[in-house]
């Protein structure tokens, strides 16, 4: 019946009914022309009742609609722990399915916890693109993998990757595992970016996961050369995703 919401007129009336005292909610919504529950919703959210108030406050929510962030404190999280590792707002933004100029807008106006300044000076395909590290090609293609864990539906499916300092002055480096689903992280540090260093840190990873991890995914770097014995050793499937992927 009616209308949910009021009119600036509206609202004058059901001022005038309520200063009455003798109405019923029933009684004002047939007055009006709207269903009971929105007188009650009405006066329920301005006490006492004031029209001009109550215009104001829609005005107020009306203009706010559709404005919601969609920064919630657990991707702040995540953006910023890679922020941390060096990834560019371009590399996140690609892997996670996010906006680049979001990410920067995020910085801007200080809602991610890092400093803007301190953002990598070239982006995921210019650094791997002057890497060294040497890759190989054989492998079970990211276009094999099953399309439901594009879809993000099940906890278990982990992208791993390796991230060196930016200054270069170590050959330790941190080796990174993402959980598709949830986008939880999960970082250990390796002595160096070798196959047995990268297998070793994987043991320790399957050490605290184990039966949750149902696959993972990597790049072509030498450091996942060895990826067999992951598959014999722990019955995962092992994928490559495409060439300056992130």
């Amino acid at each position: 019946m009616g209308t949910s919401t009021l009119s600036r007129f509206q609202r004058g009336a059901l001022a005038q009914l309520v200063s009455e005292g003798h109405h019923t909610y029933q009684d004002m919504a047939d007055a009006l022309g709207v269903a009971k529950s929105t007188i009650s919703y009405e006066l329920d959210r301005v006490k006492p009742y004031d029209p001009e108030l109550a215009q104001q406050d829609a005005d107020h929510k009306r203009r706010a609609c559709g404005r919601h962030s969609i920064l919630t404190p657990s991707l702040t999280i995540l953006i910023t722990n890679h922020l941390r590792l060096t990834w560019s707002p371009e590399a996140i933004a690609t892997a996670f399915n996010l906006s680049t100029a979001s990410i920067y807008n995020w910085l801007k106006l200080g809602w991610l916890p890092f400093n803007l300044a301190d953002l990598p000076n070239r982006n995921v395909r210019q650094r791997r693109a002057n890497e060294h590290r040497g890759t190989f090609t054989s492998g079970t293609s990211i276009e094999q993998r099953p399309k439901s864990v594009n879809q993000r539906l099940a906890f278990g499916h982990w992208e791993v990757d390796t991230v060196l300092s930016s200054r270069g002055q170590s050959q330790a480096c941190l080796v990174t595992f993402v959980e598709r689903k949830t986008r939880l992280l999960w970082a250990i540090k390796a002595p160096n970016r070798t196959a047995k260093a990268l297998n070793d840190t994987f043991g320790k990873f399957m050490g605290t996961f184990g039966s949750q991890v149902k696959s993972i995914t990597v790049d072509h770097g030498k450091e996942f050369a060895d990826y067999r014995s992951i598959e014999q050793d722990y019955q995962i499937k092992v994928y490559f995703c495409h060439p300056y992927s992130p």
